[in-house]
């Protein structure tokens, strides 16, 4: 929060989110990330990696995505539309 009550939002790059994302499921820097793979293709990819997709919406970026909200997310391009969606 600012000194106005008002949340310090990370405003939304792809770089920024990418490197959150890594970080969160320990993805390596070697790794090719495709944004346009489909997340259950993953190896990177589980229902413990959603759960933690999901605090890392609320810890880094103060919003709150639902459970059906991550499910319609087919992959990490579509994750990245719905986090900045929310900071609209």
């Amino acid at each position: 929060m600012d000194a106005f009550g008002k949340p310090n939002l990370i405003k939304m790059n792809w770089n920024d989110f990418e490197a959150s994302v890594r970080e969160t499921l320990e993805i390596e820097d070697d790794v090719v990330i495709d944004k346009n793979e489909l997340l259950e293709n993953s190896e990177y990819w589980s229902s413990m990696h959603a759960l933690l997709i999901m605090a890392l919406a609320e810890s880094e970026y103060e919003i709150s995505i639902t459970g059906e909200e991550l499910r319609n997310a087919k992959t990490l391009q579509d994750l990245y539309n719905l986090f900045e969606s929310k900071q609209a």
